[in-house]
């Protein structure tokens, strides 16, 4: 399987990765993303993704 190197193709799988990155952060800024946050706060992940919303 070879992968499209295109530049349209590139720009297009940049701007999916992008959306998906803002609707991640999006969840994570719910109040279960919250709950979330407060219950596992030793976790690594939730760690970066506090970090990454500006948290702590």
């Amino acid at each position: 399987m070879k992968i499209d190197m295109s530049p349209e193709a590139i720009a297009k799988r940049l701007r999916l990765v992008n959306e998906l990155r803002r609707v991640c952060l999006s969840l994570a800024n719910s109040s279960a993303g919250r709950e979330i946050m407060k219950k596992n706060s030793k976790n690594k992940i939730v760690q970066r993704t506090a970090q990454a919303l500006g948290r702590k």
